[in-house]
């Protein structure tokens, strides 16, 4: 899957776009190639769309797309027409945001304006089922049923699917790795488990732990 490598960047607090009275907006059809891939075409309304990079200072009515997929970020974006490729055959979620210059979501009504479509793939690699499954959804600042401790072993392939009302990044320390959750969106986090110990995962910008992972 091509990635946005070179344009790693920080988040800051999203720009809230509620008080207008026409906000942008976005919408996605999505489409598999039949190779493993798939075409996005993309409409964006009230907002003009400028180029990630160069990185320039916000301007409000600019901004650019963000594609992400499967909870990873794929691609920074000023075109309404893209081309993910690379999946592996089944289903794959993918989500296409509003950002501003500076990377920072555009929201209205306490979510990012964004919209996504699930798309069944085909052509593509093999798909890895993974050893262990687990969910965790994230409601009103609390992890629903308590915070789990998911267990696995040295060398299983672990996938942890994370639902949250907010948008944030999960972050799973040791390991390093971190997915984007969008309110309403699930990200999915697959884990390598080659470490043994008990390692923690929390929402990077609320700063509280959402799950543990046990690895034996």
């Amino acid at each position: 899957m091509e990635s946005a490598e070179g344009n790693e960047h920080e988040h800051g607090l999203p720009i809230d776009l509620t008080g207008l009275s026409v906000p942008p907006s976005v919408t996605l059809n999505a489409q598999p190639d039949g190779s493993g891939g798939v075409r996005l075409e993309i409409t964006v309304e009230g907002l003009e769309l400028v180029a990630a990079d160069p990185p320039v200072d916000h301007r409000p009515g600019q901004g650019h797309i963000h594609v992400v997929v499967d909870g990873q970020s794929v691609a920074m974006i000023a075109e309404t027409y893209y081309h993910v490729t690379d999946l592996t055959d089944g289903h794959h979620a993918v989500m296409v945001t509003l950002s501003s210059n500076d990377h920072r979501d555009y929201y209205v009504d306490g979510r990012a304006i964004g919209v996504m479509s699930t798309v069944m793939v085909e052509g593509g690699s093999q798909a890895v089922e993974p050893d262990a499954r687990f969910e965790v959804e994230v409601k009103g600042g609390t992890v629903e049923g308590g915070i789990p401790r998911l267990e696995a072993a040295v060398g299983d392939l672990v996938e942890v699917t994370v639902r949250s009302d907010v948008t944030d990044d999960v972050h799973l320390h040791v390991y390093d790795l971190s997915v984007a959750v969008h309110a309403g969106m699930p990200a999915v986090m697959r884990v390598e488990a080659d470490i043994p110990g008990i390692f923690e995962a929390e929402l990077h910008e609320a700063g509280f732990k959402v799950f543990e992972l046990e690895v034996s």
